[in-house]
């Protein structure tokens, strides 16, 4: 089939000969409405001054073929060969090509704008009404062994991307990125919904969660939800079986989401989909059918909620998507392959909904053994059920930081938090009936016994085996002591309680932003609760060239000297993210270099742990002097974070989002909705009244499947809404703890017959 040359400039401009395609080559040929294509040949294509011609060695299967032969959707243009979605290597360009060479790995743009009209000109290619013919749509596309395209509209294929994969991000990537930012324009801490779950719905939900929000993943097929919660949902609903409508008002605390997604676009979808906003909402059509839009127009204009369509996506957006990619912060689903001639058994496989994600074509016969992973299987079992009051507890934080604060309904879900530990905890339940306190005598939060939070040392406090654990996070602990352990079922109730208080808290302007953090990640310290909690906001808050800076050897102190320079220098605001103990030791390295930062005004940091309140005789009032002097954050963008390992719930400081709401106010720790905090005598264990200082005692509704109430042994007092933390109680100050341990002790020793 290859049997003639065609000359390419070299570097310099001199020709340099290339084996470039001719004759025939078998195509899907589209002639109209119909059950499938017609695979028929026709000419080899060859580049024109301008053009390249790339062996397509995937092509993704989209529902838009579906759409073209069911006549939903008519360009006007037959014969003609389909597939929009191409990955492939280029073998030919025309003379007047320079940014590409045979040989390159590309994935194609199938748009074709005209680069001059007022859509162009302003960022709005996918829209440009002048376009050239568009590959698949309106000129010859990928369901070939080979096409020839502009060679503008091809973007460099990085090595690591399978070029199965590849062939998806075109489509299904962009088109998701572009819906999710530049329509939806989606913000940190809001709730999406993702109406759909085939190929552009995974990516939807990957990205959506990318963009800092909540996720509901909704459709019918146990197979493809499984995925969408593997890919990052933090909640899917089964149509087939629940009220899509009721499931996401439950979910939402009866709010509604701020976005949904519609990929399905039938009438029933669609008029569900509207009923699902919440005031302001915004419905975004990614998807679209033969089914009428029909609206009572009181439902958005009560709510003031939008109507939006998002097409395609702009070049830049597909370079963006397909870095996405190579990073591994999406993952595009290819679960089946066919040879070009099988391209109506893909089309019949996805239109009755037997395809999990994207089915690609392989026009130029099977991919290599490493670009092939394995297929999705046939069959995946459905989830299993959340365990016991997951579900409502999970709705109960998801209400947000700025939820009311109903008394009632958190009194009556912590005494069924309570007996559900004192059921299934059996330590506990022993140190309860020791007080004699049980699910029967308690009808106040406030008497639920509260654990000594040494108890977390001496015994294991679960309520499920622990064999069973997802994460077990231990305290660092002080030499010749035992750490505490805590078990978690799964985590989350923990990455919601942490997600939602840390973004309220360190980014209420609602905006991902570049994360330096001096801790190790998960990876390297998989026991510590800090490791898990710096990445996850790494994960969901950070933009993608966030880091972790410290490692073995100490800070990467020329790293972060670079980003903190680019900072400066681009305009671009950071957050740094420590331990108090490791903004001291960056403060010592950049005075024994004379460095010093001016970062752009909204940077921030956080900091955490090590001390409570000093560090190397550094009060935290003078360390965050310091840190202004030496990095130019003002003290308003300083944030403590009070966290402890026996908890799922942190406690952070709310002066940067009283600062950023311009209220006055001293600096004090928020108690979020879902917990409660007490001040208690330290002798007596008697609660305080507000100001005095005594033992913090936090009830925190996050801690499902260990012990709800704990006694620290720390001392605050309460302020605002909140608290604000002094130090650590001395040994004389603790004897309240210290009476409560020996109690859960000899009731443990009680019953193990050992008194």
């Amino acid at each position: 089939m290859i049997d003639r040359l065609t000359p390419h400039p070299g570097p310099s401009g001199s020709a340099t000969a290339v084996a470039a395609p001719s004759g025939t080559m078998p195509a899907a040929r589209y002639y109209g409405p119909a059950e499938g294509l017609a695979v028929e040949p026709v000419p080899v294509p060859t580049a024109g001054p301008h053009d390249a011609v790339v062996r397509v060695l995937a092509a993704g299967v989209c529902h838009t073929e579906l759409q073209l032969l069911a006549g939903t959707l008519n360009l006007g243009v037959s014969p003609l060969t389909l597939g929009h979605e191409i990955a492939g290597e280029v073998v030919a360009v025309g003379e007047a090509v320079r940014a590409v060479q045979p040989g390159d790995r590309v994935v194609v743009y199938y748009y074709a704008p005209c680069g001059a009209c007022r859509w162009c000109r302003t960022g709005a290619e996918q829209l440009c009404p002048d376009a050239a013919p568009q590959v698949g749509f309106t000129a010859d596309g990928g369901f070939a062994p080979y096409v020839r395209v502009p060679a503008a509209s091809l973007v460099p294929l990085p090595a690591s991307v399978p070029v199965d994969e590849a062939a998806t991000i075109g489509c299904s990537v962009a088109t998701a990125l572009h819906a999710v930012r530049a329509v939806a324009d989606l913000r940190l801490g809001e709730t999406a919904v993702v109406y759909g779950v085939g190929a552009v719905g995974f990516a939807l939900v990957q990205l959506a969660r990318l963009a800092g929000a909540r996720v509901l993943a909704i459709g019918r097929t146990p197979a493809k939800l499984a995925l969408a919660r593997e890919l990052g949902a933090d909640a899917t609903v089964n149509a087939a079986e629940a009220d899509p409508v009721d499931a996401v008002l439950r979910w939402t605390a009866g709010e509604g989401a701020d976005a949904v997604f519609e990929c399905v676009a039938a009438a029933e979808t669609m008029a569900a989909a509207v009923r699902m906003l919440r005031r302001r909402g915004r419905l975004v059509f990614v998807g679209y059918g033969a089914a009428p839009f029909a609206v009572n127009p009181l439902l958005l204009v009560l709510r003031e909620a939008r109507v939006l369509g998002a097409v395609g996506n702009t070049r830049a957006e597909l370079v963006e998507a397909v870095d996405l990619v190579a990073r591994g912060q999406v993952r595009p689903v290819v679960s089946r392959r066919y040879p070009l001639s099988e391209v109506n058994t893909a089309l019949a496989a996805l239109r009755a909904g037997e395809i999990v994600g994207r089915a690609v074509l392989e026009p130029n016969g099977p991919l290599p053994t490493p670009e092939r992973a394995p297929a999705a299987p046939a069959v995946i079992a459905p989830p299993a059920p959340p365990p016991e009051l997951q579900p409502e507890i999970e709705a109960f934080i998801a209400r947000g930081v700025d939820a009311s604060r109903d008394e009632a309904a958190f009194n009556e879900l912590a005494l069924r938090l309570f007996a559900y530990q004192f059921r299934h905890n059996a330590p506990y339940r022993r140190f309860c009936e020791r007080r004699g306190r049980t699910p029967d005598t308690v009808s106040r939060w406030q008497e639920v016994p509260a654990v000594p939070i040494a108890a977390f040392k001496e015994t294991v406090l679960t309520t499920f085996p622990p064999e069973r654990a997802a994460a077990c996070f231990q305290s660092s602990g002080t030499t010749g002591s035992k750490p505490s352990r805590h078990y978690h079922e799964n985590l989350v109730l923990y990455d919601l309680s942490a997600t939602l208080n840390w973004q309220a808290h360190l980014l209420p302007e609602g905006r991902p932003m570049r994360l330096l953090v001096l801790s190790p990640p998960r990876q390297a310290m998989p026991h510590s609760s800090l490791a898990h909690y710096l990445s996850l906001m790494v994960e969901r808050y950070g933009t993608p060239d966030s880091a972790f800076l410290l490692h073995e050897k100490g800070i990467d102190l020329e790293a972060l000297t670079a980003a903190l320079r680019a900072s400066e220098a681009s305009g671009q605001p950071v957050a740094l993210l420590a331990t108090s103990f490791a903004f001291v030791h960056l403060l010592d390295a950049l005075a024994e270099r004379g460095l010093r930062f001016q970062l752009p005004p909204g940077s921030r940091l956080m900091d955490t742990g090590g001390y409570k309140g000093r560090s190397r005789e550094v009060p935290r009032r003078e360390l965050y002097a310091q840190l202004r002097d030496a990095l130019g954050i003002p003290r308003e963008y300083c944030v403590n974070m009070y966290g402890l390992t026996e908890h799922s719930t942190q406690f952070l400081d709310a002066v940067l989002r009283n600062h950023l709401a311009g209220v006055a106010a001293p600096r004090y720790k928020t108690v979020v909705p879902w917990a409660r905090t007490r001040v208690l005598d330290p002798e007596t264990l008697e609660e305080l009244p507000p100001g005095e200082i005594g033992l913090l005692c936090h009830f925190d509704l996050a801690n499902r499947s260990s012990v709800a109430h704990v006694l620290t042994e720390d001392i605050g007092y309460l302020l605002g809404d909140g608290f604000e933390l002094v130090g650590r109680a001395s040994g004389t100050e603790a004897r309240g703890c210290s009476i409560a341990i020996d109690e859960l002790l000899s009731a443990q020793h009680e019953a193990n017959g050992e008194r």
